[in-house]
């Protein structure tokens, strides 16, 4: 039995090492990807998505496009205190920031951006009327 054992871990370490030089490349290739992103010049898009009270509204849909495109081309949900940061890109531009909850009335926003900034969007959404207590 001990046998056994001794001849098991070497090839446990062997495989262990192969996962690591299998794994590791990739690994750095996604991080230097997200790093070569960061670089890039942008304009941050801050939403905050909250009740028509003011409690925070976590996990709705936020989509943006500029505004003479069809379709959106950034998305995100906000986390679990209603927010949102999307990174845009730097220089001039009119964007439409649009809430798709299915609870509550969807609501859209202009936005300019003149450059690398910040832009603060904030909604406060009203519950949607259901069809039945009509």
């Amino acid at each position: 039995m001990s046998d056994l054992l001794l001849h098991r871990r070497p090839l446990t370490a062997f495989v262990t090492l192969a996962l690591i030089f299998l794994i590791a490349p990739r690994a750095g290739f996604a991080a230097a990807t997200a790093d070569k992103d960061k670089d890039k010049p942008h304009a941050l898009l801050a939403v905050g998505v909250f009740t028509a009270d003011g409690f925070a509204l976590p996990g709705v849909p936020v989509s943006v496009k500029r505004k003479d495109e069809r379709k959106a081309k950034w998305q995100g949900r906000t986390d679990r205190r209603g927010e949102l940061a999307l990174r845009l890109p730097a220089g001039r531009g009119t964007y439409e920031v649009t809430t798709e909850s299915k609870e509550h009335e969807n609501q859209t926003q202009t936005v300019e951006a003149y450059g690398e900034e910040r832009m603060d969007v904030v909604f406060r959404l009203t519950p949607r009327r259901n069809s039945r207590e009509e």
